[in-house]
């Protein structure tokens, strides 16, 4: 890359910098927050990358971080009480897992309608609306009197997990210091792991006391969290700039190449990205439950070590993004992950609690890139569009994965174990590929002058 385009792109605020042959990344490009000072490159070099971001963006990453959290409890508790669930209305696992297609199919509608929304009105509405969306989906699977209500009501619980990263990933990206948001990217989606780890020490303890329906009226509870994001979160949208930059492609009435380039890619690597983490997650506890036999408590055991792996996986991912690149840090995290596999599903029982490790921290890592990226490959002015979409569109492709998981074991004979293994690794490795084989196209900077297909 010719030098003089690196240092307008540092002024211009364009997007990610990924080398076709390095895999180097730089990340400049997202709008920072309005309203604060920003400091001298010297002396934010100075100081540590935590004290660099002002109290105003610490709360708004604050807002989107809890989002995320609550969404994973949300979507989690269900693939913790599957078997539960399946014993009490008297069908098998695979009709739940296909609850869990659904959700993930209703997710592209949601984020798809949640950028548009952050284009036009800001990112604090649509986020603020999704958690309220969550929790009365929650609070309603409680009553579910019979597994048609419950599949009815998890399929609309997906737009609100769809509207939620949306929104909440492209306000924290949008609002944070430039030289951290790697760091800051891999932490978000860490939030993930730690709702996860919630559900996981919650199920452990109600269950077995009160019931798998107890967990979703917990679950109902945090839509009061929308009072102190609406007063106490700055907003990072700039209205009339995106307004100006959306006329401005209207005017030019032509689709743009490389945006649709980027947007196939994007969504082929957010595909393998879901892939893998589906893979090796949606049935790992119907796995300990069924196959291995373990009690709740176990179940609640292991999935934690998973997601305290997880938790520090996504952060170290991001990290090395800002680094190394996008693509060797996948790379790391794929090829890491191979040779856990065994331990992961059980084959070496007395290391079960390595392979969990492993499991969150290299298979469960490369999501952590993934705010990073997609806010850095698409202009401000759509780019709550685009994310939702390209995210969205990954989870929709990947949404069959359970489901057919599921099958597989049920029709076809094969173990969980085996299914797990093959279809985690092999998507962990497609999504390392498609990295480190991307276009052309996805390596310069963000097309913010370029026409767009999604204009309006």
């Amino acid at each position: 890359m010719p030098e003089t385009f690196t240092r307008e792109r540092i002024a211009r605020g364009s997007g990610i910098l990924l080398d076709m042959h390095t895999g180097e990344g730089d990340t400049q490009g997202l709008a920072g927050n309005r309203g604060e000072a920003a400091l001298p490159a010297s002396g934010a070099r100075a100081l540590p990358w935590w004290k660099e971001p002002t109290r105003a963006q610490w709360r708004t990453f604050l807002a989107a971080w809890v989002g995320w959290v609550l969404d994973a409890f949300d979507f989690t508790i269900y693939l913790l009480v599957m078997p539960e669930m399946a014993k009490e209305f008297g069908v098998g696992v695979t009709v739940l897992a296909g609850s869990i297609t659904l959700t993930l199919l209703v997710r592209l509608v949601g984020g798809v309608a949640a950028g548009a929304m952050a284009d036009r009105w800001g990112r604090k509405l649509p986020l603020m609306i999704s958690i309220l969306w969550l929790a009365l989906c929650d609070g309603a699977v409680a009553l579910a009197p019979s597994i048609t209500w419950v599949l009815v009501l998890r399929t609309l619980f997906g737009f609100g997990m769809g509207a939620e990263w949306t929104s909440g990933a492209t306000l924290a990206m949008e609002n944070w210091p430039e030289r951290s948001r790697g760091i800051a990217s891999g932490i978000l989606h860490g939030g993930w792991a730690v709702g996860y780890l919630l559900a996981a020490v919650v199920s452990g303890f109600v269950v077995p006391l009160w019931g798998w329906r107890a967990l979703f009226v917990i679950a109902a509870v945090p839509a009061l969290l929308v009072l102190p994001i609406r007063y106490g979160v700055p907003e990072s949208f700039d209205r009339e700039k995106a307004l100006a930059e959306r006329r401005a492609r209207a005017s030019q009435g032509r689709m743009d190449p490389v945006l649709l380039t980027r947007l196939a890619w994007g969504s082929l690597v957010m595909a393998c990205n879901f892939g893998g983490y589906y893979g090796l997650t949606s049935l790992y506890p119907v796995l300990l439950k069924t196959e291995l036999g373990m009690s709740v408590q176990g179940v609640s055991v292991l999935v934690t070590i998973v997601n305290v792996g997880m938790l520090l996986g996504t952060a170290m991912c991001g990290a090395i993004a800002s680094r190394l690149g996008v693509a060797k840090a996948v790379a790391i995290a794929a090829f890491g992950m191979l040779p856990f596999l065994p331990l992961y599903v059980g084959l070496v029982p007395g290391l079960m609690w390595l392979g969990a490790f492993a499991g969150g921290f290299f298979g469960a890592a490369p999501p952590g890139i993934a705010p990073l990226l997609l806010t850095s490959l698409y202009p401000a002015s759509i780019r709550g569009k685009c994310v939702g979409l390209v995210f969205h569109v990954g989870a929709f492709v990947a949404a069959f994965i359970p489901t057919g998981m599921a099958a597989l074991v049920e029709h076809a004979g094969f173990t969980h174990a085996q299914v797990i293994m093959t279809v985690g690794g092999v998507c962990l490795v497609a999504m390392a590929l498609a990295l480190a084989l991307r276009p052309r196209a996805t390596l310069d900077e963000a097309p913010s002058e370029a026409p767009s297909p999604m204009h309006g």
